[in-house]
């Protein structure tokens, strides 16, 4: 009995002294810290940053041209087995709120699947970029606006409020019903060929909001008119404002 304590006494000693012998190891570069590194440099932006890791938690530091970059490296060091915390302090270059405004506006405009059927709007103070508004769900329309305001440089943040509508067949029918009767006439027939219209035409779960901008009272009215007697529409509401 007495021999037996010795021997188990001997045991955890062993694994004491074990213990003892690799914690001088685990003060050089560890495998997570080597994995995230591996993670960054599959992106040529990311490479000249900084990675210390503590624990679970890493910090990233260093300068890099876009929040999209930012975003890019936390998200990556978080997809690390082990990694649980990400202490970013890396520095963005700073621009004008104005310029901002106006880079953002082109980037969202350009964007090849903004159509009638989408409404989007947004806010920048400080370089934080707030996105709001609606877009159909045929593909991830919400994400991919954000990498582009995130890719714009001078933004700081980006706060992404963007609702994706519900995905109904019916609402799609509603959508090319509504298009084609209210390109049909004769105060919206120029805005046929436009990609980016004044007016937008939303539409989920059978209910109508028109948004934007028309020439004036008659044309916020028949638009509205249009909508309502429309086959299939629900409800209709009109936030159009006018130009005069």
């Amino acid at each position: 009995m007495h021999r037996s304590l010795s021997v188990a006494v001997c045991v955890l000693l062993a694994v004491g002294v074990l213990q003892t012998g690799i914690a001088p190891v685990a003060a050089q570069p560890s495998e997570r810290l080597e994995r995230v590194r591996d993670e960054l440099r599959r992106e040529r932006g990311l490479r000249r940053l900084e990675v210390a890791v503590n624990g679970s938690e890493v910090t990233l530091t260093g300068g890099l041209d876009t929040f999209w970059l930012k975003s890019e490296a936390i998200r990556r060091a978080l997809e690390v087995d082990g990694v649980e915390t990400v202490v970013s302090e890396i520095t963005l270059p700073e621009g004008s709120d104005r310029s901002i405004i106006d880079d953002v506006s082109r980037a969202v405009l350009n964007y090849p699947y903004y159509t009638v059927f989408d409404y989007l709007d947004g806010r920048v103070e400080n370089g934080v970029v707030t996105l709001i508004g609606r877009v159909t769900s045929e593909r991830d329309k919400r994400d991919e606006v954000f990498e582009r305001v995130a890719k714009v440089r001078g933004v700081q943040d980006v706060q992404n409020q963007i609702v994706q509508m519900s995905p109904s067949t019916a609402d799609n029918r509603l959508r090319n019903s509504l298009a084609q009767q209210i390109f049909r006439s004769i105060h919206f027939q120029r805005f046929a060929s436009y990609k980016n219209p004044p007016f937008r035409i939303l539409v989920d779960r059978s209910v109508v909001t028109l948004v934007g901008y028309v020439q004036g009272e008659i044309e916020r009215r028949e638009m509205e008119s249009i909508a309502r007697q429309t086959f299939g529409v629900l409800r209709v509401q009109n936030q159009l404002q006018t130009m005069q």
